[in-house]
């Protein structure tokens, strides 16, 4: 059943998307070119419109990648507890093949989104030679974030870029799961909890930072430090603080998936 659900919300969502995806790499692919007839990316010092465009551009590319988030949030509160929920939830499925099902249509969405920017933001920016020294390299840079002898810091930030998908989405499902709660204008409480959530995990990351900032305060008691000891104490602050913020967004999702799965199990309140 669970492949039966990815299945139904990949097809349900996927044209929109598609569609919208499209329309913003030609956006990309247009301003690019007046930028060329412009004179290139170094004209922009004297062509105001050369400016327009590429802001044109990245703000197209800005509003493709937050419509996508948003998107697969409001796919799945519309489908489980808006009025078509009704019918989702007479289905036999339970709460963890909806969660998984639709959760993994939106990470993989996630994921094209972002490997889409960066080709969009290529488009824009690079011309054919430096695209073409960036693919080049890109299999031995990628080969060295994965290999087992990449230092700790760089395997704490491919995790955790990994890993973002997921706990965007799930942030979303739970946002939707407890705005569900409320009597009234259900989307709209949805939307303030997440905006609460984001702003406790703020919160939270200062913390986190404010816990590794007594590590720097070496660089300023110790007037006789080298550079190279200097760059230890930066690397490891960096490092821990790194994981701590992982460890903390890995217990952070385990908790939201169990809220929202609670939720859907035992107090699920239909428009």
């Amino acid at each position: 059943m669970l492949k039966k659900v990815f299945k139904h919300e990949w097809h349900t969502i996927s044209p929109l998307l598609l569609a919208i995806h499209i329309i913003g790499l030609s956006v990309a692919v247009i301003c690019r070119i007046g930028i060329n007839l412009m004179g290139g990316v170094q004209s922009f010092n004297s062509s105001i419109m050369a400016v327009f465009l590429l802001i044109a551009a990245i703000i197209a590319i800005g509003c493709v990648m937050v419509f996508t988030y948003f998107y697969t949030g409001y796919r799945f509160y519309k489908s489980v507890f808006a009025q078509q929920g009704y019918l989702t939830n007479t289905l036999p499925v339970t709460a963890d093949q909806l969660i998984w099902g639709k959760g993994f249509t939106g990470v993989i969405w996630l994921t094209i989104t972002f490997l889409w920017a960066m080709i969009a933001f290529m488009i824009l920016v690079l011309s054919y030679h430096d695209a073409g020294e960036f693919f080049s390299e890109l299999p031995r840079v990628l080969a060295s974030l994965f290999s087992p002898g990449a230092p700790a810091i760089t395997r704490a930030a491919v995790i955790s870029l990994l890993l973002t998908p997921f706990f965007m989405i799930i942030q979303l499902y739970v946002s939707a799961a407890v705005g569900n709660l409320f009597t009234g204008h259900k989307l709209l409480a949805s939307a303030g909890v997440y905006l609460g959530l984001y702003f406790l995990q703020q919160i939270a990351g200062i913390v986190i930072m404010c816990m590794a900032a007594p590590h720097l305060k070496t660089l300023t008691s110790r007037p006789t430090i080298n550079d190279s000891a200097a760059v230890t104490v930066v690397y490891n602050t960096v490092n821990y603080s790194l994981i701590a913020a992982l460890i903390f967004s890995i217990l952070l999702s385990v908790v939201f998936y169990f809220l929202c799965r609670y939720v859907l199990n035992h107090r699920l309140n239909l428009e």
